[in-house]
């Protein structure tokens, strides 16, 4: 094996593993941004998930190249999800990714 292979391993490994440790944090960053009444993104769901009996399904993340997803789901019929997504650029930008996260935190 070439050193210029064994660096591009070597640089691969540390880069999935800075990759996974991002991804925790954004997910942490999302559950804790503020949302309404002065509470959190994880607050609010947790309150609308318990006062509507709803079967949550938790929270999970999608890695990419660009960006992490985080996403929150909750069953609310055999068939039916509601999904609430956001994206995380690699400049630390979070973005809601669907009408319903938009939502979440707006007094309306």
């Amino acid at each position: 094996m070439r050193i210029s292979q064994i660096i591009f391993i070597v640089f691969a490994l540390i880069s999935q593993s800075v990759l996974a440790i991002d991804a925790d944090e954004v997910m942490n960053k999302v559950k804790s941004m503020p949302c309404k009444n002065d509470q959190t993104v994880d607050q609010i769901l947790e309150q609308t998930i318990r006062s509507r009996a709803q079967r949550d399904i938790g929270w999970r993340r999608f890695q990419e190249d660009n960006y992490v997803d985080v996403e929150r789901a909750v069953l609310i019929t055999k068939g039916m999800e509601f999904r609430y997504r956001w994206r995380a650029q690699n400049d630390g930008s979070i973005a809601p990714q669907n009408e319903r996260t938009e939502k979440l935190c707006s007094n309306e």
